[in-house]
């Protein structure tokens, strides 16, 4: 893999989306008064699905049975947009995509089996924490363990730290910028410490530990409660390009030889801005070595060239002084901007959707609705209303009525409530296969903002870099590691 091949693959992908970014960054609150499924669905497709009936029978073949001949013979013009996303999206992308068997191989990694402890955590986090335990000791196997510090970026509840501290003795120090996450890591951290030898010993019983004596004994060596307790520490933190690492270290380890030694900076889930920042800190700091990232949120990112930015935590917001998009000289050069809607879009599972079969909630056209009813009693109303979740409702009008308790100053007339939804009664299936259409544009948007971070890195000559399919997307749809190693 060359930059040119980076730059190549990233002018694809946006040639492909420059004629859908209004279509990307359009809000599914709109769809109605917006006229969105005249506006941005090709006029060819539109074609094909004429009636509720037709429209059903498509988002059935196309998205749920996947019967290819079938698809392309009935619905050819849905199929070939389909298929175009598909191919301008991570998982198509041989020449770039490293799976973790080759990463393995190329880096001469063994694998092996690990702990299987199903306790103080959700089975997805069970999943990701794991896959993630698994590929650092691999990635750090080969490193003498007195040598290395792992800082866990956005450190959360302590989940993949304190594992790394007690199933392997690492020094691991946890940096998040919520105190009572911080809180809350070090009594996990206590709770687990305190039952983690029988809950090795039941994963043991599990046939799961390595058969060999002598590969249990080197994991098990010399760690002892009392010393995971020393090795696992955690800080309150935002994490910025000024903060040293070293130093953090030597605060937090004081009888550690923090100057000699190497740093693995990992991020499991790291928010927003936070995946940006650990690659710009990663080259900054001589001693971080080892980069392990797997970024989520991207609606939180800052971007550079996007002037219409908008988050609910604006002391976040303020602290975030450097943009987390685009990294890449190549895309600062031509300015791209996302937009925040495409973010969002851009974070959402088309994986999970499509294995459980699983439609727009109602409340994604009543919204419609809401917004059709408001506009129509008052043209010029301004004020952006946030609904949020309405609970209680069977219908459109128990609908509307729950938010008119909410919000009293709508000017909604009860009244028209019942003409609203006969009015638009048929566009309930325009909107769900336009849901369907949009939300292929999700790994493509999700293309853009990782093929920029990893070419950031290559653009800083950190060749052995890579994008590894972490994890099963169906159970933790952010499944992307950016990895990296300094030689």
């Amino acid at each position: 893999m060359t930059v040119a091949n980076l730059r190549k693959r990233l002018d694809a992908v946006l040639a492909f989306l420059e004629p859908y970014w209004e279509w990307v960054n359009c809000h599914m609150v709109n769809f109605l008064t917006d006229n969105t499924w005249e506006t941005f669905v090709p006029a060819a497709l539109q074609k094909e699905v004429v009636d509720a009936s037709q429209l059903a029978a498509c988002i059935e073949t196309i998205f749920w049975s996947k019967d290819v001949q079938k698809s392309s013979l009935e619905y050819p013009e849905c199929y070939k947009f389909v298929k175009l996303t598909q191919q301008h999206s991570l998982h198509s992308f041989d020449d770039i995509l490293l799976t973790l068997d080759k990463f393995r191989e190329i880096n001469n990694i063994e694998t092996y089996n690990h702990l299987n402890v199903k306790e103080f955590m959700s089975f997805k986090k069970k999943h990701e924490v794991e896959m993630t335990v698994n590929l650092l000791y691999g990635l750090l196997k080969s490193e003498p363990k007195d040598d290395v510090f792992i800082i866990d970026a956005g450190d959360g509840k302590g989940y993949l730290s304190s594992r790394l501290a007690l199933e392997y003795g690492y020094k691991v120090l946890g940096i998040d910028s919520n105190q009572s996450n911080t809180e809350s890591a070090l009594e996990r951290n206590r709770k687990l410490q305190k039952a983690w030898l029988s809950l090795k010993a039941r994963a043991e019983l599990g046939g799961l530990e390595p058969t060999s004596k002598k590969e249990k004994l080197k994991r098990t060596k010399g760690i002892t409660p009392s010393k995971t307790a020393s090795n696992y520490k955690t800080t309150s933190r935002f994490i910025t390009n000024d903060l040293v690492f070293s130093h953090l270290l030597k605060e937090h380890f004081p009888d550690a030889n923090c100057a000699s030694s190497s740093i693995c900076l990992t991020g499991l889930h790291t928010c927003g801005n936070l995946a940006s920042t650990c690659l710009r800190v990663y080259h900054s700091q001589p001693e971080c070595k080892f980069l392990c990232n797997i970024g989520c949120c991207y609606h939180l990112i800052k971007e550079m060239y996007s002037n219409r930015e908008s988050f609910a935590n604006m002391e976040i917001m303020n602290q975030q002084t450097e943009p987390g998009f685009p990294m890449s000289q190549y895309l600062q050069e031509k300015q791209i901007q996302l937009g925040r809607n495409a973010r969002m879009l851009a974070a959402q599972s088309l994986e999970r959707v499509l294995a459980a079969k699983q439609m727009p909630s109602p409340s994604l056209f009543y919204r419609a609705l809401l917004e059709a009813a408001i506009r129509e009693a008052d043209l010029h109303f301004k004020e952006n209303i946030q609904i949020g979740k309405i609970k209680n409702y069977h219908s459109f009008e128990e609908y509307a009525t729950e938010c008119l308790k909410k919000y009293p100053f709508l000017p909604i007339k009860t009244e028209r409530v019942k003409y609203i939804q006969q009015k638009y009664q048929h566009s309930c299936r325009h909107l769900e296969l336009f849901y369907m259409l949009r939300l292929c544009f999700s790994p493509v948007l999700e293309t853009v903002i990782l093929l920029d971070r990893l070419l950031y890195l290559y653009e800083l000559n950190y060749t052995q870099s890579y994008l590894i399919p972490l994890f099963d997307p169906i159970i933790s749809p952010r499944h992307y590691a950016i990895i990296s190693i300094k030689k």
